[in-house]
């Protein structure tokens, strides 16, 4: 049987690992800001750390082992945890808006 584009299963496996290459790269991204704040000490590079770990925790809370671990296999079934990464990745915006309007 040829697996459908629309298989949960699939869609699911797809986000999984769409969702861990997005951890790895915003780790990077916040080493990086990391050493570069330890060398400058800029409030625009503790700006793009706080953006990078916001959007880290978005990322990280959004992941569907997330939702799994937190209330079954009800994908369908929408709860108060699903706002939280919307809150996180606003919050993450605002501080990219405050830094680029400096």
């Amino acid at each position: 049987m040829q697996p459908s584009m629309y298989d949960p299963v699939l869609i699911m496996n797809i986000k999984t690992i769409i969702t861990t290459a997005n951890v790895v790269l915003l780790v990077l991204l916040l080493a990086i800001y990391v050493r570069s704040y330890a060398q400058v000490k800029s409030k625009f590079t503790l700006g793009l750390m706080i953006f990078a770990f916001l959007m880290l925790l978005q990322v990280v809370t959004s992941t569907p082992h997330m939702h799994v671990a937190t209330r079954g296999y009800r994908m369908c079934i929408i709860g108060p945890l699903d706002v939280i990464p919307d809150i996180l990745e606003f919050i993450a915006l605002m501080v990219l808006i405050y830094l680029s309007s400096e």
